[in-house]
């Protein structure tokens, strides 16, 4: 059987296998469930993982018994060394013929390896957020991914929970809302099928699932399309704080990052782009603010292929081996902005 290498895109609600020839070609893609293992826990991630390789290698029409060359995965909540080497050491024990080696980074990286090889801004805003600066020579920065206990600012769960806690404390009287909480507090209801604010408690504590709440931000957005002044400021203040993370590793940017035609790149990651439209004025606003002779312009990207693509890609580099990818066409510019001169 010709080399075949695998990449995962693991996400906090969704999760992806693709299977790539040595040549660059995707063989197959598959889809499953939630694989961030701070979240399911290291079985739950392992099985899915393994289940969804499975399925790829079947699509593909591939020998089931034959091991992968090498099974990259971009992991949302990959950041840890001792948790990476943890779902290793797991994945090699319980499944010995999935895959001859194994490389583990986080979302972002593998995202950015999916997009281009000269580095950028990766800025995911999903489930939960994370950014991380990529410079040139491999150096990163981040900011955020911290969990939503601890960040995913500008997160669909962030911008969910944002929504509920403006209703809570108009509700006590505790601090006055921006605008009239009448459509969010209804669809809050809605969503959650409850008849008032101890109902929702259920949803904070004793069942909470975090992508289940944060799938509340899809219905705020609706609001804010057909016009509801407070769901357009929940967006506006996700957009402001997106780029408050752009802001924050900036000052560790190589200068070449801001060289190119497209200005600094920005790759845009997760279900929340898809509502760019609103968060657009308080993120141009913020990155404003920040702008100056060396950065002057800036375009956002988003992926055309998972980011698997990318994890795989890396999951060969880690053994010796390159599979070559067409960058152009993995990745779109969607929006590009040039600052007004210093």
């Amino acid at each position: 059987m010709a080399a075949v290498y695998g990449g995962v895109e693991g996400g906090g609600t969704h999760s992806k296998v693709v299977l790539i020839s040595e040549d660059g070609q995707i063989l197959a893609e598959t889809e499953g469930p939630c694989t961030n293992h701070w979240l399911v826990g290291t079985d739950k991630c392992l099985e899915a993982i393994n289940e969804m390789v499975r399925q790829a290698k079947q699509k593909a029409g591939l020998d089931m018994g034959t091991p992968l060359i090498s099974l990259g995965m971009s992991l949302s909540g990959g950041e840890q060394k001792d948790a990476i080497m943890k779902l290793i050491e797991e994945m090699e024990t319980r499944y010995p013929g999935l895959s001859k080696s194994y490389h583990i980074t986080t979302d972002a990286i593998g995202a950015m390896a999916t997009a281009s090889e000269r580095g950028g801004v990766v800025l995911i805003s999903g489930t939960g957020s994370n950014c991380k600066l990529v410079n040139v020579d491999g150096t990163q920065v981040g900011c955020g991914g911290w969990g939503h206990l601890m960040g995913d600012e500008g997160s669909a769960y962030w911008i969910s929970h944002l929504a509920v806690k403006t209703v809570f404390d108009a509700t006590d009287n505790l601090v006055p809302p921006p605008h009239d909480i009448t459509h969010v507090k209804k669809a809050m209801f809605d969503y959650f099928q409850v008849s008032d604010l101890m109902g929702i408690l259920t949803h904070l504590y004793r069942t909470f699932e975090k992508s289940k709440f944060a799938g509340f931000c899809r219905i705020l957005a609706e609001g804010a399309s057909t016009g509801d002044l407070l769901c357009c400021f929940l967006f506006g203040q996700a957009g402001q704080v997106l780029a408050q993370h752009v802001v924050a590793v900036l000052p560790q940017a190589d200068k070449s990052l801001f060289e190119g035609e497209l200005g600094l790149p920005i790759l845009c990651v997760g279900s929340v782009w898809n509502s760019w439209h609103l968060l657009k004025k308080g993120f141009t606003q913020v990155l404003s603010q920040a702008s100056s002779s060396s950065f002057s312009r800036f375009s956002l990207l988003t992926l055309n292929h998972s980011s698997a693509v990318g994890g795989a890609s890396l999951g060969a580099k880690s053994i010796g081996r390159t599979l070559p990818l067409d960058y152009t066409a993995n990745a779109s510019v969607f929006y590009t902005h040039t600052f007004n001169s210093q």
